[in-house]
């Protein structure tokens, strides 16, 4: 495969899990009675293309150099919640983003068994997602 085309298929998987995530944690934090502060509709697009880029090159170099290195993709997570935390820097506490990149990585596991065909793997994450929300909204509606 071309590199650049498979480039390009990253930062479109990377780009949609990560606009999934800021809108389902938009709707947790709604559930919960927390308020996500976000910019325009605009402004957030280009955000998610710009971290989504960065997380899908680290992905296409560490792929195509040190296919057994993936635990270097901490890296480009690491490059994305910096350039969240600076976009809403009056806005989000450093939980937000790790609860962004907590989303981000469900969602793309989650895409990932589906694809591979393991409905069991997909269930299996997504409940215990779930559970750990209900113990994070738990807790935050006792404060």
């Amino acid at each position: 495969m071309h590199a650049l085309m498979q480039l390009m298929e990253f930062w479109a998987a990377a780009f949609l899990s990560l606009a999934m995530a800021v809108v389902l944690l938009n709707i947790y934090f709604g559930l919960i009675g927390n308020d996500l502060e976000l910019l325009s509709a605009g402004k957030e697009t280009a955000i998610a293309g710009i971290a989504s880029l960065i997380e899908a090159t680290g992905l296409w170099l560490i792929l195509s150099y040190a296919p057994s290195a993936l635990r270097a993709m901490i890296v480009p997570a690491l490059i994305v919640a910096l350039i969240y935390k600076m976009a809403h820097l009056m806005d989000w506490s450093r939980y937000d983003v790790l609860m962004l990149l907590a989303f981000q990585v469900v969602i793309a596991f989650v895409g990932l068994s589906l694809m591979h065909g393991r409905l069991q793997a997909a269930t299996i994450i997504l409940v215990g997602f779930a559970f750990c929300l209900a113990v994070i909204g738990a807790i935050f509606r006792s404060f």
